[in-house]
This record gives structure tokens, C-alpha cells and sequence, in this order.
């Protein structure tokens, strides 16, 4: 009987799961390759050690609905062309710079990583 996982994997180009971890596992921000949907195909080190997992959906693991009010996973994919978001949130002291990364020639995949800035964030920003 065929896992989730198998499933998952059987439907990408193991080429592009081969360069996603080439690229991205020594990356030392969380960075998860996702399909349209949000499943998660592939992810480095730095995203399992916040729980991403390979067949889960990037939404259950990131801070919930607020955080995602800043996703342009869309916008990338519906653009073919990267897309950046810098956010300050004030509940966790934290500023983040985000990207998402559609794949070239593939209409529906994407990279998606979050860098924390927080250390070179202006003091300012976490006045109360």
C-alpha cells in the first residue's frame, strides 16, 4: 500500500527535490519547497527543527492566521516573479524577511523561506 509520502514524492520531479536540498539544507533559515496548495515536498534542516514536516501544510507549523496574512505565495505564483514581505511583529519582538520563490518552468511550485532580522531591526521598533 502506497504512504502519504510515497504519494507526495511520485508527483515531483525527483531532480527538483535533488537541487532543492543542494541548495537550501546549509541555508540556516527555515526554507520549505511547497506546491500550490501548501503541502510541503521538501524542507532543509533548519524548518524540521520547527516541525515542518514533508506532507503536512505549511500553515499548521507558522504562527497562524496573522502570519499569513502576509503571504504572497499567490501573487509569486500567479506572477511568476519572487516576492519579498518584511514584518515586525510586535507580540514576539521579532522582525522577519520573507521570500517566496516560484520554481522556473514549474507553474505551481514554490520556495518559500523566513529570515529572522530581528538583530538588525531598529531599537525603536520594540518600544512599548
Amino acid at each position: 500500500m502506497e504512504t502519504k509520502l510515497e504519494s507526495i514524492n511520485a508527483e515531483i520531479d525527483p531532480e527538483i527535490v535533488k537541487a532543492f536540498h543542494l541548495m537550501w539544507d546549509i541555508f540556516p533559515s527555515p526554507t520549505t519547497l511547497l506546491r500550490k496548495d501548501r503541502t510541503v515536498l521538501a524542507c532543509n534542516p533548519a524548518a524540521m527543527e520547527k516541525g515542518f514536516r514533508v506532507g503536512t501544510r505549511c500553515f499548521q507549523f507558522s504562527g497562524g492566521t496573522s502570519v499569513h496574512k502576509h503571504c504572497k505565495a499567490n501573487v509569486a505564483l500567479r506572477e511568476g516573479a519572487p516576492q519579498r514581505s518584511i514584518v515586525h511583529s510586535a507580540v514576539n519582538k521579532t522582525v522577519t524577511d520573507s521570500y517566496w520563490l516560484p520554481l522556473a518552468g514549474e507553474k505551481d511550485l514554490f520556495v518559500h523561506t523566513v529570515i529572522n532580522i530581528t538583530q538588525y531591526a531598529k531599537p525603536e521598533l520594540f518600544e512599548d
